[in-house]
Formats: structure tokens, C-alpha cells, sequence
């Protein structure tokens, strides 16, 4: 996944993350508004930095391995979120998915525009056959964003997350053979 990023679309830039993104990151990371259905934790601005620093240079797609692929505008190049991707361990053809946008930038369609993109240019490396995003039911923005991409629920399960009892649901898209 050498030449995966940067990757335009028509309002973002799909990228590695930089040291100048930091602050963004930091606002939307402690927002406990957008973490609440996270499976992150917050990030002190000494744990922001190393992640940034980490995932600036870390290998993209390394199986079991999540990486986070900063989202930003493409005039500003200014941080609107990330997405989390993790190459499945067992079966590298499986992509699990995750997106967090911070609450001023949620709404744009900057997610579905960010989403697809990242969608798309993991089938076009020709080893990925199926993506998968797992939410919380009640989290209804992301499902709602899930369905509008094509994502089809799978799977739903009582589980405990953060000390709550919840309904997990799994979504998954498939790459259909052209």
C-alpha cells in the first residue's frame, strides 16, 4: 500500500497525518461529544503528538494493525477527522473501517465523501474483497452513513462497551466482481 496517499476528492485530501494537525486533532479527539460511540480513548497533547508522529510514519496496511488516515480540507488542507482502517489479520481481504469528523465539520457529507473515497481505493488495490464497519445501535448518524454507502447489516449483538449495555452492529460492503 506504498502510493495509497494522498488521495483528493472533490472538497478533501485523504493523507497522512502531520505534526501541524496536531491542535484539530486534539479539539475533536476530547470532544466528549464525538467520542462517545469511540472505540478510542481520549488523548492527552502528549499521547496526540506521539500518535501523530506514529502515524506519520507507520506502514499502511500492516494486518492487525489499525491506521488512521487524517481527513482534511483540500483548499486549507486544515483537519476535519480521520478514519481508522485495519487490515483483518486472519483474512487480509477484510478492511475494518472506523470514522470520527469533528462535530463542526459533521453534517458537510464530508464523512460519505471521505468514506467512499477510501472505500473505493481499497478495491482498487484488487486484494480487498470486503469492508467492514461495526457501530454502536444507537449511533445513528454512522448507520445512517454506513447504509448510505451501501453497507448492508450483518449482524447485531448485545455487548458491554465503556460499562454500558448496548446492541453492536455489524456492517459490511463486498466488492462486486465487474
Amino acid at each position: 500500500m506504498g502510493e495509497f496517499l494522498p488521495r483528493f476528492t472533490q472538497r478533501l485530501i485523504l493523507r497522512r497525518f502531520t505534526a501541524d494537525d496536531l491542535d484539530r486533532f486534539l479539539a475533536y479527539r476530547q470532544d466528549p461529544q464525538v467520542a462517545r460511540f469511540q472505540g478510542w480513548k481520549m488523548l492527552s497533547a502528549d499521547e496526540a503528538k506521539a500518535f501523530i508522529q506514529e502515524m506519520n510514519q507507520a506502514a499502511i496496511g500492516v494486518p492487525g494493525e489499525w491506521f488512521q488516515v487524517a481527513v482534511a480540507h483540500r483548499q486549507s488542507n486544515q483537519l476535519v477527522g480521520d478514519i481508522g482502517m485495519n487490515v483483518d489479520l486472519d483474512d487480509p481481504a477484510i478492511v475494518e473501517i472506523g470514522f470520527t469528523l469533528a462535530r463542526a465539520e459533521q453534517g458537510k457529507g464530508y464523512a460519505q465523501e471521505a468514506v467512499q473515497a477510501l472505500i473505493a481505493s481499497l478495491f482498487e488495490l484488487g486484494t480487498v474483497t470486503r469492508i467492514v464497519g461495526i457501530t454502536d445501535g444507537r449511533n445513528q448518524r454512522s448507520i445512517n452513513l454506513m447504509m448510505r454507502l451501501g453497507m448492508g447489516l450483518v449482524r447485531s449483538e448485545e455487548v458491554e462497551f465503556r460499562n454500558e449495555r448496548c446492541v453492536e452492529q455489524t456492517f459490511e460492503l463486498r466488492k462486486i466482481d465487474s
